[in-house]
């Protein structure tokens, strides 16, 4: 097989390419004789980055070519109960993912692996840690600012209260001068704080008081 080699790699070096990846156990000799180079030329050649790239590179794809192969016959052996080949199976699949240990506990699927095939024990099923989220940041509540008309209708709601205060507060006093109760305490009905005002009129009246404090 022939490999395409960068301009600055000689072909000689391509035989021993090929020749070391179709016989991965052929000693450095023979190489250097298939190649008619000195064994002290391959040996530097074996230091030699662009080399070694392509070596392996046209090792990988002959490597890659043998996979289905070698994966049938993993297969085979993980079918006849073979552990470690089934692990490798799934492995190489995906299904299978290596995990760095954490004070020697192994995942349930480990320990089910790593287990008797004709030992029926229960896996022990671990807590899983879960990345705790950072918390919320704390966004301070923004200050209520009010409207000016909110602030009006606020005043005039205040002043009006305030007015019916100065009102109460003036009967009160011209009862209590012409010696009239005050009236019960609790809320009271218009009609009652009515009659209630008519009978100190009546009373300044017949005293002939004046109702001006």
């Amino acid at each position: 097989m022939s490999v395409n080699l960068p301009e600055k790699l000689k072909p000689a070096m391509g035989v021993a390419i090929d020749m070391m990846v179709s016989d991965p156990e052929a000693k450095m000799k023979d190489v250097a004789e298939e190649s008619g180079v000195a064994v002290s030329t391959l040996q530097r050649w074996m230091k030699d980055p662009e080399f070694v790239e392509v070596f392996y590179q046209k090792y990988m794809v002959t490597f890659g070519a043998k996979l289905p192969k070698i994966l049938n016959s993993m297969i085979r052996e993980a079918e006849a109960g073979n552990v470690q080949a089934g692990r490798l199976v799934l492995e190489h699949s995906g299904k299978l993912i290596k995990r760095v240990e954490v004070a020697n506990h192994k995942s349930p699927f480990e320990k089910f692996l790593s287990s008797d095939s004709s030992d029926s024990k229960e896996v022990e099923v671990l807590d899983a840690d879960y990345e705790v989220m950072p918390q919320r940041p704390v966004v301070p509540e923004k200050p209520v600012v009010e409207t000016k008309k909110e602030l009006t209708q606020k005043q005039r709601a205040l002043n009006k209260k305030n007015k019916k205060r100065r009102e109460a507060r003036r009967w009160r006093e011209r009862a209590e001068k012409v010696g009239v109760s005050p009236p019960k305490k609790g809320r009271q009905t218009p009609a009652q704080r009515k009659a209630w005002q008519e009978q100190v009129i009546k009373r300044e009246k017949a005293l002939n008081v004046s109702s001006e404090t």
